[in-house]
Parts: C-alpha cells; structure tokens; sequence
C-alpha cells in the first residue's frame, strides 16, 4: 500500500493541504465540483495524517475552513443567480424545503454528495438569512470534515 501512496508520503505538506482544500472549496464553489472526491480526498487527509505526513488537527481546519468558504461562495452564487431559477417548479420546492427546515436542511445537505453543491446555492436564493446559513454552514463542516478525518484516520491504523 506504501508503493502506491509513496508521492502523497514524500509529498510537501503545504502542497497536499493546498490541494485537498481546493477540491474540498471546489466541490460546493463550482457547480460542476460535484463530480470532486471530497469523501475519499477527506479521508486520505486522515490517512495521511495517521502516517505522519499531516498534522490531524491542521488537516481539520483545513477541511473546514475550505467546506464553509465553498459554501459561502456558492450561497452568494444563489443570492445572485437564484431568482432566475426559481421560475421552474423543482427548484421552487427545494427552496421550500429548505426555507421550511432552515439549518438543519443546510446540516443535512452537506452530508449528502451531489446534494452539498447545491444546497448552498438553494439556500442563497430562497434568501435565508445569511447568519442562520453561516451557523449551518459551519457546524455542519466541522461534524462532516470530523467524521471523515477520523474515519481516514482510523483505517490507517487498521491497516
């Protein structure tokens, strides 16, 4: 198994932090991010972290603060374009659901893959307050980023 992760082992710490967060930041910025590994990107940080190449703590920021900037920018890309979506009837009962639930529905939708892109962006359009989105953006990275670190973390020391 070492043979195989040998470049992400001798790789610069910065470098792997750098990159994990753009895909994490990626995956909810861009609307096509929804194709990103973000699972298998947040669960090799943990590995890598259990094998000394990261530090787990500073691969959990890392992981956070990259999935609440993602969030951000995709929640002001909602506040923007979002209105002229809203026209079409699916979309019209996701900004329901999610103006109904609130931040649990923002919680919710950054543990689903596919559904964490779009949630941000539902949730800039059905215009929920921004310190309500914020909260849900946050906590919901930080159980999310946890979870999958320590996850990683874990199948490290297994194997």
């Amino acid at each position: 198994m070492d043979s195989l992760l040998r470049p992400l082992l001798d790789a610069p710490p910065a470098a792997v932090y750098l990159v994990c967060a753009l895909i994490i930041t990626a995956e909810t910025a861009l609307l096509p991010g929804i194709v990103l590994p973000t699972l298998s990107t947040l669960l090799l940080m943990g590995f890598l972290a259990e094998r000394g190449t990261l530090h787990l703590g500073l691969a959990w920021v890392v992981a956070v603060a990259a999935a609440v900037l993602g969030d951000q920018l995709a929640y002001l890309e909602g506040r923007r374009w979002g209105p002229r979506l809203s026209h079409r009837d699916r979309w019209q009962r996701v900004e329901t659901a999610v103006a109904r639930y609130g931040v649990p529905a923002v919680i919710a939708g950054r543990c689903l893959a596919g559904v964490r892109t779009l949630v941000p962006r539902v949730a800039g359009s059905a215009a929920m307050p921004y310190r309500r989105f914020a909260a849900g953006s946050v906590a919901a990275a930080v159980v999310w980023a946890s979870v999958e670190l320590l996850a990683g973390h874990t199948t490290a020391v297994v194997l």
